[in-house]
């Protein structure tokens, strides 16, 4: 029987099979041929089958076993944008399975597979041997082979078995088993490894595997060897306990080898650590009132050695690989008018064999008053602090700290003239403890006056408009007061056996008569942007030896698309440069790079006879970056030490990116700090191969000319 109008028969015939909706098959086809078992359509067949679209030459259906066979181009797309393509395709409409012969199966990411064969049941596909890619699938530049497969296309999360990585089809990669998801989602399962090697280390191999708890929580593991060295392992937690709140947990553990330590003599064997990093910027929103605002800042780092630091693959966000390690903590509350803080600061100096004799402030709390205006003209704020540091070996201190600037500011000549006269109280409490002292405590008083004279002037020119800010402060000691000893007696009425005073930060004396002088001046362009500053300062004291103090003078320069910029210190009365910072920069849509000039010295010997000069600074920074195109990048830096004529630190590297994989690569050297206090000079190669949407395999080489300075 043959008809050349769509027909509804195969509808009927289901329809009685299967009463409920979901496994209801629908078929349409211009020709269809029935027997007493089976039926056949022919030409633009289109099965309506779950929840997914099936297209074929032909279709046949056998009334006995119940199974439906599609063959010739047969396209089937799903519900949620897969697409499959076959040449033959069975499906058991009793079981709801299907069987696949040379399957090519893409996702709504661009995933492509193809395979010899797969079954799919209730949305779960088990495949043979295949290849899979997001590249161009007639010629892929990375791809991947398996053995067998399961893909679970309602979680869109596939396992691997036997699977080999290739690159240019240079395999690169072997692992028994993968598993990753395909909608670009975290799940668990196992990271991409990250290889290096260094001439120290050996073969270095990281091995990360990732656990999504949830979706506000994750918890990744990273287990590494270091075939020279031993093995070792860090843990990161990572939540998000609030729409404005996250932190990260880290801990970490690595034993070296008894040969090893023999041949570095590092003061420890095992090298450890603890690290929480934590950001919220509404801490108590609930139950604050509304025109107050808090936060909560945590940058924590707790090690025994810097090489807890230096093994990591992947660091977490704190202050520097350096010697001294330090931890924050930072709470604020303020609305328009106050502001309160709860500061904390722990050092661990990675250098000692302990840290019993190192100051921490554990904790400071600050409360201040915002400037506040209490009659026509006359201004005044507060500030309190109290600061408590802390060691278990040497002095400690407990500070309470106070001071009221008082202003009272008016103008003259229609606002072209402004005089500010000011009056500023100080007042400082000390507690010493952890030992005997002739005093324990000392407290401090002073005042001291200010008067400034001052103007902001305005004027516009055809093209630019130029302000200036010249100023004139004067400064004038007031009273001062010390109790029960000056500072200078108390410490050496100290007993000799206790430790020194000498090194708590005290921050006492009123400032000595000065004159103050400032001028600030900027250009803008008709269009209000800034295109050049100048901003100069000096001071001359009347009792001083010296009446000159350092001139400072900071100037910056923007013409189109480049930005010069100098700050300078100059000592006025040995007539030499103290410090200064130079740089050049230049920033397109294509390139950018910047140049700088770093420099500073200290005078040595009798100034007054012979002044001779030590130079602790004379570096040039160059960093630059370059992009050729949409997906070819260069980029470089290098500082470079002028007085030793040597290259301290430099890196080059590019990139290159395309739709289905990207690759970075970069040679240099840096410079690393060791647990023996030194550090060394290590050359890099870096290489890191990204196969999109699934991650990356990176490789480094460290060490390969290693010197100690």
């Amino acid at each position: 029987m043959s008809k050349t109008v769509f027909l509804l028969s195969f509808i009927l015939l289901f329809g009685l099979l299967y009463a409920e909706e979901k496994n209801k098959i629908e078929v349409t086809a211009k020709h269809l041929e029935s027997t007493k078992t089976t039926v056949t359509g022919k030409g633009g067949v289109v099965v309506y089958y779950q929840d997914s679209v099936i297209k074929a030459d032909t279709a046949s259906y056998n009334k006995e076993t119940k199974i439906l066979v599609l063959d010739g181009k047969v396209e089937m797309i799903g519900y949620q944008g897969t697409k499959e393509h076959t040449k033959h395709m069975e499906i058991d409409t009793q079981s709801n399975e299907v069987n696949f012969e040379e399957l090519f199966f893409v996702s709504q990411n661009d995933i492509w597979l193809v395979t010899d064969k797969a079954r799919r049941s209730e949305g779960n596909y088990t495949m043979g041997n295949s290849v899979l890619s997001s590249c161009d699938a007639n010629n892929p530049l990375w791809k991947m082979t398996f053995t067998n497969s399961l893909y679970d296309s309602s979680e869109e999360y596939m396992k691997l078995y036997n699977t080999k990585m290739y690159f240019m089809d240079v395999p690169i990669l072997y692992t028994p088993y993968m598993a990753f998801s395909t909608n670009n989602e975290r799940s668990s399962g196992l990271l991409f490894p990250l290889l290096g090697y260094s001439e120290d280390d050996g073969f270095v191999y990281e091995q990360p595997i990732f656990w999504a708890i949830s979706d506000s929580m994750d918890l990744e593991l990273n287990p590494q060897i270091r075939t020279n060295r031993s093995i070792g392992g860090y843990a990161t937690f990572r939540f998000a306990d609030s729409a404005h709140s996250a932190g990260a947990l880290r801990i970490g553990y690595f034993k070296d080898n008894d040969s090893y330590i023999e041949e570095h003599d590092f003061p420890n064997d095992s090298h450890y650590g603890l690290e929480f990093n934590y950001e919220s910027s509404k801490v108590f929103s609930g139950m604050l009132p509304q025109d107050y605002t808090d936060g909560l800042y945590i940058n924590s780092t707790f090690l025994n050695d810097i090489d807890y630091l230096n093994l990591q693959k992947t660091s977490l966000e704190h202050f520097g690989l350096v010697p001294l390690q330090q931890s924050r903590l930072n709470y604020f509350l303020h609305n328009n008018d106050y502001y309160t803080g709860v500061n904390a600061k722990y050092f661990i100096d990675t250098r000692k064999e302990d840290n019993d004799d190192t100051l921490q402030i554990l904790p400071s709390v600050q409360f201040h008053k915002y400037l506040t205006e209490f009659v026509d003209n006359f201004t005044y704020s507060t500030d309190f602090q109290v600061n408590n540091y802390y060691r278990k070996t040497g002095s400690t201190q407990q500070q309470a700290e106070l001071r009221i600037p008082l202003e009272y500011s008016t103008s003259f000549f229609n606002d072209f003239v402004n005089i500010s006269l000011g009056e500023e109280l100080y007042y400082s409490k000390y507690l010493f403890g952890n030992g005997e002292y002739a005093n324990d405590n000392y407290q401090y008083y002073s005042n001291f006056h200010r008067a400034k004279l001052f103007t902001d002037l305005t004027k516009k020119y055809d093209s630019f408009t130029h302000v200036i800010q010249p100023s004139l402060e004067y400064f004038r000691p007031g009273y001062e007061n010390e109790k029960p000893l000056t500072l200078d007696a108390l410490i050496k009425n100290q007993p000799a056996k206790e430790p020194s005073l000498k090194d708590l930060p005290f921050a006492v004396g009123v400032p000595d008569e000065a004159y103050l002088f400032n001028l600030s001046h900027y250009f803008y362009d008709d269009k209000m942007k800034l295109k050049f500053y100048q901003r100069l300062s000096q001071k001359y004291y009347t009792d001083r030896e010296y009446k000159l103090s350092d001139i400072t003078n900071e100037m910056g320069y923007n013409w189109k698309k480049w930005k010069l910029y100098n700050n300078i210190t100059y000592s006025t009365e040995l007539s030499y440069i103290k410090d200064s910072y130079s740089q050049i920069s230049l920033r397109e849509s294509e390139y950018n790079f910047s140049l700088g000039h770093s420099f500073k010295q200290l005078p040595t010997g009798d100034t007054s006879v012979d002044p001779t000069y030590t130079t602790t600074a004379n570096d040039v920074n160059l960093r630059f970056g370059y992009t050729y195109n949409e997906r070819i990048g260069l980029t470089g830096a290098l500082t470079y030490n002028v007085e030793e004529a040597s290259s301290e630190q430099w890196i080059l590297g590019g990139s290159y990116k395309v739709d289905c994989w990207s690759m970075a690569a970069s040679v240099g050297q840096s410079i690393t700090p060791r647990p023996t206090g030194e550090a060394t000079i290590d050359n890099i190669f870096y290489l890191q191969l990204n196969f999109i949407p699934f991650g990356g395999v990176g490789m480094s080489s460290l060490d390969l000319d290693n010197r100690v300075y």
